[in-house]
């Protein structure tokens, strides 16, 4: 009502109730303080890390510069490089070109220079291969006639020019 005051009694409080109160609030300050001491651990740990941060930013510059000028290099040298793979391309080209003018002009000068009884010879295996192919049933005896007769224009031509040079004579 009007006049009445608020108030608490403690008449009945134990001393075991006061000893309870005491360790509580003496458990509440050491939570404050281990906290405050967490709270600067952390605060040095994050002002150390600042200081790290802040090397790497001052650092990391001068690096990518220095990536950027070594690629800027590398791509420099990777042109000269291409450069001079397309000379070796072209040079290449032409020495395949020369190698196949040599085998042709060696083709050539070996047919022209090749002896008649190499060419008797290649044509008559080229006969045999081709008979033998075209007719399985033809007797060996037909070619070796005709290799026989082959060799005996060659003994006939070969005693025409011995006669005749003995007759030059």
């Amino acid at each position: 009502m009007p006049g009445e005051t608020l108030a608490v009694e403690f008449t009945n409080v134990g001393l075991w109730e006061v000893a309870l109160l005491i360790v509580a609030v003496a458990i509440f300050i050491v939570s404050l303080w281990l906290a405050a001491g967490l709270l600067r651990k952390a605060t040095g740990t994050l002002d150390r890390v600042n200081s790290v941060l802040d090397k790497v930013d001052h650092e990391i510059g001068p690096i990518l510069r220095n990536a950027n000028a070594t690629l800027d290099n590398v791509n420099s040298s990777l042109v000269q490089v291409e450069g001079e793979l397309e000379k070796v391309g072209a040079i290449t080209e032409n020495a395949a070109h020369v190698t196949s003018n040599v085998a042709n002009v060696t083709t050539l000068v070996a047919s022209a220079i090749g002896s008649p009884l190499v060419k008797a010879a290649a044509f008559g295996f080229g006969l045999r291969t081709a008979v033998k192919k075209r007719n399985q049933g033809v007797d060996e005896d037909q070619v070796r006639r005709m290799v026989e007769a082959s060799r005996q224009t060659k003994r006939e031509a070969k005693r025409a020019r011995k006669a005749r040079r003995q007759s030059a004579e």
